[in-house]
């Protein structure tokens, strides 16, 4: 059988009216370098993962994009992170989790808070 995993590359659209804030909460809150290009960025999350944000005049609502796919961010400072994001004026999204942050980043991207030593594998089984 052959084995998968997720790759270094992501992709959402999002409104072209968005840049401005969306660059500004991944760079200032996240503290992500921002690689600007004509119609798109790059979004450094880390060294080898990037998240490439295109920017145009018509993209899925923020409403559809909560219905759609998170991502989990890591870091030593969850509780840290997690007061920079409210007060930067994004909500908690209520999810089933209850131990996690979960929010909507400007743009609509949702994302999951974990601690960066918590083993996340503990909450699905492995086959072997």
């Amino acid at each position: 059988m052959t084995s998968v995993s997720l790759g270094a590359n992501s992709k959402m659209v999002v409104l072209a009216s968005e840049r401005e804030n969306i660059q500004r909460f991944y760079r200032d809150v996240l503290g992500c370098k921002v690689d600007r290009k004509p119609q798109a960025d790059l979004i450094w999350l880390r060294p080898d993962f990037y998240l490439g944000v295109v920017y145009e005049n018509s993209a899925s609502s923020v409403s559809d994009m909560l219905k759609s796919l998170w991502l989990e961010l890591r870091t030593d400072r969850p509780e840290e992170l997690k007061q920079q994001i409210l007060n930067f004026g994004l909500k908690e999204i209520e999810y089933q989790d209850k131990a996690h942050f979960y929010f909507q980043a400007p743009g609509g991207q949702v994302f999951r808070l974990a601690n960066t030593a918590e083993d996340m594998n503990l909450y699905r089984p492995h086959l072997e």
